[in-house]
Formats: C-alpha cells, structure tokens, sequence
C-alpha cells in the first residue's frame, strides 16, 4: 500500500486527510469516508460526487499530484446500485413478511441519518415535541443514488405556498353564463350597488376576481354568514340582492362558490401561518403552536418506548461477501445467487481521521465475510395532517382541494388551478413529486452487526477491531449503520472458532449521562410515503 494526502471537498464542506490504499482511486473512496464522518449533511452524496487533490507520498519523500478537481459529475453518480437494490428489495421482503397488512401501502427503505424522535409528548405540561412534528412534517426527496431521503424543508410550508399560488376560476362556459345572466340583470346590478353604499359599505382595493358585484357577495357572507341573515337594517339591500337572483340564478349561485372557495383557500393558509389552539394545532411550547397531525391517533412516547424494547419485535438480514479483489467483492443478500460489486459498493468501515478501510483490506481472493443485521423493536409510527373542515375553522389539509389543483390546472374548467409559473403541477404531485411526505415510519433501535471473516488477515481484524473502539460503517455507499451524531462501537470479538474466523459485533454505544427525551431518537429503517393528491 502507499500513502496518499487527500483534500476532500463537496460544496462548501473541506476535509484533509491522509490515508493508506493500493491505488490512486482507493485512496480517494477511503478519504471520502473520512469526510462524511465530518460533515453529516454530505453523507446524502456518493464519492464519485466529489472533487478531489491529492498527492502521493514516495518512502524518500517525495510528492506526485496525482488528481484535480472533479468537473460536475461523473459516470456512474446518480442511479441505485444493484447492490443497494438487493438490500432495499431484501428489507422490503422482510418488513412485509412481520408486519403484513399493518402497513398502509408499500414499504420504501428511508435514509434518515437524524432518527426520528420518539418522545412525541414531554414534560409536565405535556407538549408536543417540535423535533417529532417537523420528522412528521418533512419533505420526501432522492438522494443521488435513487434512495428516498427525508430533508429538512416542511410539508406544510410547501403546501401553503402552493395555496398562495393558487386561485379559484370558472371555465368560458361558466363564466359566459354569468355574463349572460349579469347583463340581463345590470339593473339590479346597480341597485345592489347603490344600496351597498347607501349601507355605508366601502368596496375593497383592490377588488377581487368578479369586481365590485363579487366584493359584496363577499363581504356581506363573510359579515352575516348567508343572505337570509341580514338584518332588517339592510332591507333595502337584501330586496336589491333578491330582484338579481330572480334574474341571474346560476350566476349568484357561481360569485357564491368564488366566495366560498377562496375563503377556504384562505382559511387554510392562515391556519398553517397562524396555527393555534382553535384551530387544531398542537402546543410545543407556552404560546407556541405547530400545524396539527391528527393527536388523537398519535402514540405517547410511553407506548413507542415500550415496542420499541420489545425484543420480540425484530426484523434480522444475513449478507455474504466472497471472491475478493482489490476492486470488487460478489455479494449474496439473504442467500439468493450472488453478483459482483465495486468494492467501495460493499462495506467501508471508518475509525478516524486517519483509518478508514475497504473489506480488502481485511481480505483475500479465499476470503468470505458475512453479515447479519438485527433490527430488534421495530415499531410503526403513523400520522396523517389535521383535515381542514368545511368552514375553515380547524385544520390545514384538504386533499380535494389538492385534486383540483392537480386535474383543473391548465385546464377550462371551474375550480382550483395554479396561477403563475412558480409551481408545475408535474413536479409537485404523484408518486416523486416534491410534495411528499412519510405518512407511515418503521422504526427499531440502532440496529446490531455483526461481520464474520473467514480466511482473512486475523490478526489486522482484530488489532483494528477491539472491543470498545468506535467506527462508522458505511453499507453500499448508501446506508450508514449508525445515527448522525454516534458512531458504532465494538462490542464482542469472538476469536474462539475451530476455523480461524473471527466475528466483530457492533453496537450503538451507550449514552454517556442522561439525554432528555424530547431529544432521544429511534433508528428509521423506511416506511410508507404518500404522494399526494390521494391520501397524505
């Protein structure tokens, strides 16, 4: 092997180190390791990503530049790999077959490094816990590699800045009806007016869609709720409302639905803006209020802890690597036939700033190592957003409001549609649009690994791999086993086999002092996403 000084860099995130490979390119895969050890909000990226300098260092010295940065990416950057497909195929199998008919759709392998926050209530005054209603909250996106990932955007802001970007219209049919009809009734039109005036009623500015003949409809509903509860006052303005309807039936009935709709739309947004008790959200703090997701089916923090150290409740995945070179491993996922794979596709095992390694590293062409992994406690979490109700008092959400914006957009109909370019009806809804969410978590405690090489160098395994030293492990270049902020740490090391293997078992390491609950976190194996329009 040689010595490589190696400067990793992804956007605005630096890293220096210096590693030991067989080769220019292996020298770059382990250093990226290091670098997402550092900066976690990197880890979403793969290693061909990056841009790269570094120099090789001769035993007499001397330096060679060997690479310079990367222009945009490269072959092979975006795409799952067949190997994280095996494992996301093999933990889908496995979830459906312990949990069955309890999920509400189809299971997706998830990266969220974060956790989710299971301490849903907290305290004496049992507030909800922001950190749990903004992982119920988040956007769903794809990483480069084709893994859904969670971000850190809110579903609920988007939603609301796409009713900001939407209006309720009528199509050419509907909207020569009530030009017919207002023609034929300009005479009562301007009594209404008049009267309006009389009542010393001031028109909007500006006035809605509809003019002046809209701007009364919707202040005298918005004031009285419906025409028959005007009082005797305005008289003289309810006979002038009635005269119109004799003449324009379906036009009243069409400004009455423009009412109605854009009051919706309105309630809805200011409900998100301005959530509260009255209006369905949920308290985080003395004053403070986040936009509801339906409390009374939520689990309390009690109920998920208890699954969640319910042994029991596990989920297990046995992988085998074989057929070593120092550029690919043949992979087996849950005994099925195997195939080859790029050795940084396989298992990167970091212990520093100085030590990250690939399986060759350990390893020979008659080298096997296996893989199992136990979910222990695995547990689902389901929400969905509070419905918004018929008169806008509580809630947020209106999926049929969404499906009108999905189907009416572009189109000549009367409803909701999105107005300006800022949003594409293409991009946001359906399955990958950038409205999405999880509506369904399966979660479990930090997963346990234990890896057994057979036929490998024994003695380099276990002097990297002592019991108490801490490692992030890296799987596929996809999953890192392990949360954002704790590595792994090594628990037991079995050297006792007749064959000469040694097993390493990892674990989560155990928490130095106490973390608050509203902080503690469960391991996100995947779980449901929902696209709407159908059901969030």
């Amino acid at each position: 092997m040689d010595r490589y000084f190696v400067r990793v860099s992804y956007g605005p995130d630096v890293w220096e180190t210096t590693v030991w490979a067989v080769d220019a390119e292996r020298a770059k895969q382990a250093a990226f390791m290091v670098f997402k050890s550092h900066f976690p909000r990197s880890r979403a990226t793969r290693w061909e990503n990056c841009s790269y300098l570094f120099e090789k260092r001769s035993d007499t010295g001397g330096m060679t530049l060997q690479g310079a940065p990367a222009a945009g990416g490269v072959a092979g950057a975006t795409g799952t790999t067949a190997a994280q497909q095996a494992f996301s195929d093999e933990l889908q199998g496995k979830i459906g077959e312990f949990l069955g008919t309890k999920l509400d759709g189809k299971f997706h392998t998830v990266s969220y490094p974060a956790g989710f926050n299971y301490g849903i209530t907290y305290g004496p005054n049992a507030y909800y816990n922001a950190a749990t209603l903004q992982d119920l909250d988040s956007l769903l996106g794809t990483s480069s590699s084709g893994q859904l990932q969670i971000g850190t955007d809110r579903f609920s802001t988007l939603y609301g800045n796409i009713l900001g970007a939407t209006v309720f219209g009528f199509s050419k049919a509907d909207q020569e009806l009530m030009n017919k009809e207002d023609t034929a009734a300009s005479s009562q039109i301007a009594s209404i007016l008049t009267e309006f005036t009389n009542a010393n009623f001031t028109f909007t500015n500006p006035l809605p869609v509809g003019g002046k003949l809209q701007d009364v409809f919707d202040q005298v509903l918005t004031k009285y709720g419906s025409f028959e509860k005007m009082p005797d006052s305005l008289a003289a303005l309810y006979n002038a409302i009635a005269n119109y309807k004799v003449m324009a039936a379906n036009s009243i009935l069409l400004h009455r639905k423009y009412f109605e709709a854009t009051a919706l739309l309105k309630a809805a947004r200011a409900n998100i803006i301005g959530a509260n008790a009255a209006n369905g959200g949920e308290e985080i703090g003395p004053g403070q209020f986040y936009v509801g997701y339906t409390p009374n089916k939520l689990p309390s923090a009690n109920q998920l802890l208890g699954q969640l150290q319910t042994d029991a409740n596990a989920v297990s995945l046995h992988l085998e690597l074989s057929n070593f070179s120092s550029k690919s491993t043949d992979l087996s996922v849950g005994g099925k036939v195997g195939f080859s794979v790029p050795i940084m596709d396989a298992v990167g095992i970091n212990f520093g700033a100085s030590s990250s390694y690939d399986l060759s590293t350990y390893t020979s062409s008659s080298s096997t190592v296996t893989i199992d992994l136990d979910y222990k406690g695995v547990t689902i979490v389901s929400s969905a957003p509070t419905a918004l109700t018929p008169d806008g008092t509580v809630g947020w959400y209106d999926g049929q409001m969404l499906g009108e914006i999905a189907s009416k957009t572009g189109q000549d109909a009367t409803g909701y549609q999105l107005h300006g370019s800022e949003y594409n009806v293409a991009e946001l809804f359906g399955e990958g649009g950038k409205l999405s969410r999880m509506k369904t978590f399966v979660v479990s405690r930090q997963p346990e690994m234990s890896m057994t090489f057979k036929g490998a160098n024994a003695s380099k395994v276990t002097s990297d791999m002592k019991v108490g030293a801490t490692a992030s492990v890296d799987l596929f270049g996809l999953f890192r086993v392990g949360s954002a902020s704790t590595n792994y740490s090594v628990s037991k090391v079995d050297t006792s086999s007749s064959d000469g293997s040694v097993t390493v078992t990892f674990g989560a390491p155990e928490p130095s002092g106490t973390i608050p609950l509203a902080q503690q976190v469960a391991y996100v194996m995947g779980g449901v996403p929902s696209y709407p329009p159908n059901a969030a």
